[in-house]
C-alpha cells in the first residue's frame, strides 16, 4: 500500500473542516442541522468527524489504548511520584482525578454514539444527496460505531459479564435526542450491541468497497475519495472482527467462531490484509512497519502518534509519566525467551537512561519519513509510510486468537495458535491441555496488543484471578488485587 502523504492529509483537512459544532454538541438549531446534511459533502465531514472523537485522548488516542487501560491492566510499574497511575494501579476508582477521567471516557463516548444517531437519523431521510451505495456503506459505518463504543463501555463499566449477565450495566442510547436513558442489563445491552452488528454487517456486504478493493489507502489519478481509505472506516472485515469480539464477551462462542471463520476462510481478507514482511520489517532500519499495519482491519490516523512514545515510554523523556514494565520482564516472562518473535525484536529495546533498567516500549516511536535517494534533502511521497500514522484498534491476529479459543477441538485450537505465531517467526505449538492452550492465548494477547488497551478486557471477561495471573507470569508490575467492577461515573445522567 502506498500513500501519497501530502494528498492525505489534504484528504483529511477537507473532510474535518467545518465539523466542530456537530461534533462537539448536537446542532443546536434545525437549519444548522439541515444544512449540514443538506449535500453530499456535509454528510461526509460528519462522518469524518465522529472518527475524529475516536482518536481523541479521552477515548482511543490515549485512554483506552496505551495508557489508563493498560494501567489498569497491570502492564506498567509507574513512577511514585505520578498519583493519578498510582491510583490507577491500585485501583483507586473514587481517585478525584481517575473518577474524572472515566467520567470524561463516559462522557465522550455517549457524545459520539449521539453523533452517530443523529447521522443515522438524517440518512434515513434523506433523498437525492447520496446514492444507494454510499447511504448503505455510511449506515452501516454508523451503526457498527454505536455497536463498538457500547460494547466498550459495557466491557470497562459493566459487571463481569461471565458472572452476572442479568446485572445492571449501562444505557443503550438509540436517540438523537440528549436525553435521560434507563441502565440497562448486561444481557440487554448485548442483545442491542449484536443486533447493531448484523445490521452493520448486512448493509456493507456487496457494498463495501473493501471486499474487492482492500483498504485502497492511496489515491490515483482523478478517483473519489468518499469511500477510499477503508481501513480508516469501519469497513465490512472489522464488522465481521467485532460481530467475534462481541459474541466471544457473550460467551457465545458457537457463533464467535463461525464469525472468525468468515474471516479466516475469506480469500480477500488474506490477499488485502496479508501478514506482515518480515523483509519491510526487521530489515528495514529506517522506516519499520511496527504496527503491522497490513494486518489492522480497522484504526484511525495520528499525525502525531510519535509523540506517544515521547512523553509516556521514552526513558530519556517521558518525565513523571514514564511507563515502563518492571525490569527483567519483558524478554524472560513476557516473550518467554523467544527473542526470535517479530513484536520483541521490534516493539522493544532495551532502556539508556541513568537508573533506568529493563526493556521499554517503543511501538510507537517515530518514523522518519522516507527520502528520496536522488534528493536527500527532500521526502518521498511515493514511498509507504501509512504505518508511520496508523493507531490500530482491530487486528485480524485477534481473531486468530478467537477462534483457538473458541474450536470445540483442542488440536484445531492449538492449529489456529500456531497459525498465527507462524506469522510472528515463532515455531507451532504441541498440543497439550486446555489451562496450556488458555495459558499460551494469554501471553499472546499480552504480546500482540500491548498499547492497544484490549488486555483488560481479556482479564476481566474471563474473571482473571490475581493469583493466576501470577502464576502464568503477567503480572507486569508485582500487584496483587484486581477490580473488575468500574463504577459508573457521578452524574452519568447529566452526562449521557
Amino acid at each position: 500500500m502506498k500513500l501519497h502523504v501530502i494528498i492525505y492529509l489534504s484528504l483529511l483537512l477537507f473532510l474535518g473542516s467545518g465539523c466542530s459544532d456537530f461534533l462537539d454538541v448536537q446542532p443546536k438549531d434545525k437549519q444548522s442541522e439541515e444544512q449540514l446534511f443538506a449535500t453530499r459533502g456535509g454528510f461526509y465531514t460528519a462522518v469524518n468527524g465522529i472518527y475524529n472523537k475516536l482518536a481523541s485522548s479521552s477515548l482511543y488516542g490515549k485512554n483506552l489504548t496505551y495508557e489508563m487501560i493498560d494501567i489498569l491492566a497491570f502492564r506498567y510499574t509507574p513512577l511514585s511520584v505520578n498519583k493519578y497511575y498510582t491510583a490507577l494501579v491500585k485501583p483507586e476508582y473514587t481517585d478525584e482525578t481517575v473518577e474524572a477521567n472515566l467520567s470524561n471516557i463516559w462522557s465522550s463516548a455517549y457524545s459520539t454514539i449521539l453523533n452517530c444517531n443523529v447521522l443515522l437519523k438524517n440518512l434515513e431521510v434523506s433523498t437525492g444527496v447520496l446514492n444507494e451505495q454510499e447511504k448503505k456503506v455510511l449506515t452501516g459505518e454508523a451503526l457498527a460505531l454505536r455497536a463498538f463504543l457500547h460494547l466498550d463501555m459495557l466491557r470497562l463499566f459493566g459487571p463481569v459479564y461471565v458472572k452476572e449477565p442479568s446485572a445492571e450495566a449501562i444505557p443503550y442510547n438509540e436517540s438523537d435526542k440528549v436525553s435521560a436513558l434507563p441502565i440497562l442489563s448486561a444481557d440487554t445491552v448485548m442483545g442491542r450491541v449484536l443486533r447493531d452488528i448484523h445490521a452493520a454487517e448486512q448493509l456493507l456486504e456487496g457494498n463495501d468497497p473493501v471486499i474487492e478493493q482492500g483498504a485502497m489507502a492511496s489515491l490515483e489519478d482523478d478517483q473519489e475519495v468518499y469511500l477510499r481509505y477503508r481501513q480508516l472506516r469501519f469497513n465490512y472485515y472489522a464488522v465481521l472482527a467485532l460481530k467475534a469480539r462481541a459474541y466471544l464477551y457473550a460467551g457465545d462462542k458457537v457463533n464467535a467462531l463461525k464469525a472468525a471463520h468468515q474471516l479466516l476462510t475469506d480469500e480477500n481478507v488474506a490477499k488485502h490484509f496479508p501478514a506482515v514482511d518480515p523483509n519491510k520489517l526487521l530489515a528495514n532500519q529506517r522506516t519499520p512497519d511496527r504496527v503491522f499495519s497490513t494486518e489492522v482491519l480497522m484504526g484511525f490516523y495520528d499525525k502525531a502518534r510519535a509523540d506517544i512514545y515521547t512523553y509516556y515510554f521514552d526513558d530519556e523523556t517521558a518525565g513523571n509519566n514514564f511507563l515502563q514494565p518492571k525490569a527483567n520482564f519483558v524478554l524472560s516472562s513476557l516473550f518467554g525467551n523467544e527473542s526470535q518473535d517479530y513484536r520483541y525484536q521490534t516493539h522493544w529495546r532495551a532502556a539508556t537512561s541513568v537508573g533506568v533498567q529493563g526493556d521499554i516500549f517503543i511501538k510507537y516511536k517515530k518514523i522518519d519519513k522516507p527520502k528520496d535517494e536522488k534528493n536527500p534533502d527532500k521526502p518521498d511521497e511515493n514511498l509507504e509510510y501509512f504505518h508511520a500514522v496508523l493507531m490500530p484498534l482491530i487486528r485480524l491476529s485477534e481473531v486468530y486468537y478467537i477462534a483457538a479459543e473458541c474450536e470445540p477441538e483442542l488440536a484445531d485450537g492449538y492449529e489456529w495458535l500456531s497459525q498465527i505465531r507462524a506469522k510472528r517467526g515463532l515455531p507451532s505449538l504441541t498440543v497439550n491441555s486446555e489451562r496450556d492452550l488458555r495459558m499460551k492465548l494469554n501471553n499472546e494477547y499480552a504480546r500482540e496488543f500491548w498499547g492497544e488497551g484490549q488486555t483488560f478486557f481479556l482479564h476481566k471477561r474471563l474473571n482473571t484471578d490475581y493469583l493466576w495471573i501470577d502464576e502464568a507470569g503477567y503480572n507486569y508490575n508485582g500487584a496483587n488485587y484486581l477490580e473488575y467492577t468500574i463504577p459508573l461515573p457521578t452524574g452519568e445522567i447529566e452526562n449521557r
